[in-house]
Parts: structure tokens; C-alpha cells; sequence
């Protein structure tokens, strides 16, 4: 795929205009699902639904245990083992994992360059955050999108050897380890890489790590590359993409997102307050969307093009992304919607 069709680049630009995409708040204190009801897979509409009924979501959630134990005992007796804490004192951090990430972040001065990386080398709450993410998304309380991406790729994808940029607690490298796939975990986190290789050991399973504080992506070396959750945490998205672009084969996919957040306290590890400048950044480097996925996930095809046609791509993506044009297309919605609200009253 080298240049995306006028009339297909056109319905892209629509959707991407309609789909505006506004910071969210901080995420705030997550949910327990013991205290909630059951969820309802038909109540995520029925493309959810088939993901969470299918032999990929099995895979996810039976990754998550340990022997016969539940996932939710198994999530906090991983956690529980690891730091040297009791189940309670993991539940706590998993539930108010986001109050400890701002005392980190505090801790490790990390509104500067210096402490950010200082941060992400020796932070600690991340890994109650993540794993208990994916214990949400097992229970159907979250978007269950390390088996969306896995579903695309298998379909799309030819060959089978996958990097997990930015891996976190390698929940998503090992539902693509179980299911045929090759799969690398990278992350710029050495305590969360380290938290991985102690799940997946524990598991007698088997992956490749990539401490990205001591080594670089090799070039040309993964058919598919996830970035979940991930790109929104990167101060230079540009640079980052073009290392993704390297690191993929010809003509690879890339799925990833922007998890843009409204600048606070709690949402200082979110780089981004929009997402336009970032997504302009990936596909200038050479990426292509080919596909939304839902929940803000997007997949890319690398593409590899010179010329006249890079330049009418280059163009193009400027237009829909980064232009006056586009800039007005993205506040006036989001106007409208404010004057609306405040028309409306508290609902």
C-alpha cells in the first residue's frame, strides 16, 4: 500500500472528523468488579461482543492465572509476590494506583526530562495499574483491546513475529505468544519489564526483552508492532515512529493509540493534550491508517513511498491533520458540545 485512494482518504478524514478526539480527565480511582453486577457482553454492542466470546479472549484470560486459581486471586497474588506486600496492600494499590503514580512522579521530578526517565526506570505503580487493567478488561469492564489488535493481525498479517512497544506487564506479548506468535516485550520501564519476566516465568512461559534504556529496536525485524496505550507517554512521537517504521518489514502493520488526557496532576505522564499533532507526527514517519478498530485504537500499514506520491501523501495527511482547515473542524464541535452542556445545566 503506497497511496491510500482519494475517495477512501476522503472517508478517513470524515470519520477521524466526527471521532474528535477530546482529553479526557484523569482517570481517576478504578473499579473493583466484585462490588458491580455481571456485565453483559451484548451491552458493548455486538462487535464486543463476538471479541469477548472468542477463543482469543479465552487465551487473554487464562494467560492471567496461575494453576486453578481464579484471575482475580491470581492478579494479586502476582503483584503481592513481587513487591513483598499482602493481597490487601495489592488490592489497595490496584484500586488507587493513581494517587501512588502522582507521588512518584512528584518524587522523581519528573516535569523534567531528567526525572521522567528517572521515573519511568523506577516507578512501581504502574504495575498494579496495568495488570488490574487487565483484569477489567477479562471481566468485560474494559475494552479488551490487546484481543481486538491480535484479531486484526492475525487477519492482515502475514508473518508471525510481533513487538510489544511499550509491553507494561506483558498481558498483550503473551496472548500473542499462546496464539502462534513470536513476541517481543520493549519498554523504556526496566521495573515494568522486570515485572513481566517475573509473570511470565512463574507461568513457564516463554519471551524476548527489550530494556529500551539499553538497546535500540533492530531494523526489519517485526511483521507486527502493538503500541497500546503507549505513544501518548512519548515527548517525541516523530523520532519514536520513525524507530517503529524501521523496525517493522515492508509493508507491517502497527496498531496503536493516543490516550490524550486535559493536563492535571493526575494525567502529568500523559505528553499529549491532542492528538492531531501526534497522529500527523506517526504518519509523517511513514505510517498509513488502514483501519479504526474501536476504543481509539488504529491500525497502520508502513508504507514506503517517494516522489510524487509522497508528496502528494505528505500533503494530504497535513491537510486532514495539522491545517487551519482541519484545526477549525476540531473546535467547532467541541464549542458547540461545551455551549450545549452549559445551555443544558448539570444532568
Amino acid at each position: 500500500m503506497t497511496f491510500m485512494p482519494p475517495v477512501e482518504r476522503a472517508v478517513t478524514f470524515l470519520r477521524g472528523a466526527v471521532a474528535a478526539r477530546t482529553p479526557q480527565a484523569a482517570q481517576g480511582r478504578h473499579i473493583d468488579p466484585i462490588d458491580h453486577p455481571a456485565v453483559d457482553p451484548a451491552s458493548w454492542g455486538a462487535g464486543y461482543a463476538t471479541v469477548f466470546a472468542s477463543p482469543e479472549m479465552a487465551t487473554f484470560r487464562s494467560n492471567l492465572t496461575l494453576g486453578a486459581r481464579e484471575i482475580r486471586e491470581s492478579v494479586l497474588d502476582d503483584l503481592a509476590t513481587y513487591h513483598g506486600i499482602s493481597a490487601d496492600d495489592a488490592l489497595k494499590r490496584c484500586l488507587d494506583w493513581e494517587q501512588y503514580s502522582v507521588e512518584e512522579w512528584r518524587s522523581a521530578g519528573a516535569d523534567e526530562d531528567s526525572g521522567r526517565l528517572e521515573f519511568y526506570r523506577t516507578m512501581q505503580s504502574w504495575s498494579f495499574d496495568l495488570l488490574w487493567w487487565a483484569y477489567l478488561q477479562a471481566e468485560m469492564h474494559a475494552e479488551p483491546a490487546s484481543v481486538v489488535a491480535l484479531r486484526f493481525l492475525q487477519a492482515n498479517v502475514a508473518g508471525r513475529r510481533h513487538l510489544d512497544f511499550g509491553a507494561g506487564v506483558g498481558a498483550t506479548a503473551q496472548l500473542f505468544a499462546a496464539t502462534g506468535w513470536t513476541s517481543t516485550l520493549a519498554d523504556l520501564s526496566s521495573t515494568l519489564l522486570d515485572f513481566a519476566r517475573f509473570r511470565i516465568e512463574r507461568r513457564e512461559q516463554d519471551a524476548r526483552y527489550i530494556d529500551l534504556h539499553r538497546q535500540g529496536l533492530p531494523a526489519g525485524a517485526y511483521d507486527a508492532i502493538t503500541a497500546i496505550d503507549t505513544l501518548a507517554h512519548v515527548p517525541d512521537v516523530h523520532r519514536t515512529a520513525c524507530e517503529l517504521h524501521g523496525a517493522l518489514v515492508h509493508g507491517g502493520v502497527l496498531i496503536a493509540n493516543f490516550d490524550v488526557r486535559s493536563p492535571a496532576a493526575e494525567t502529568a505522564w500523559h505528553l499529549h493534550d491532542d492528538d492531531l499533532r501526534a497522529r500527523h507526527d506517526l504518519q509523517r514517519a511513514g505510517f498509513q491508517p488502514i483501519a479504526h478498530l474501536g476504543g481509539g485504537l488504529v491500525a497502520y500499514r508502513r508504507v514506503d513511498d517517494y516522489g510524487l506520491v509522497k508528496v502528494r501523501r505528505t500533503a494530504w495527511d497535513w491537510f486532514t491533520l495539522v491545517s487551519p482547515p482541519r484545526r477549525i473542524s476540531r473546535a467547532v464541535p467541541r464549542v458547540l458540545l461545551t455551549k450545549g452542556r452549559t445551555l443544558l445545566g448539570p444532568q
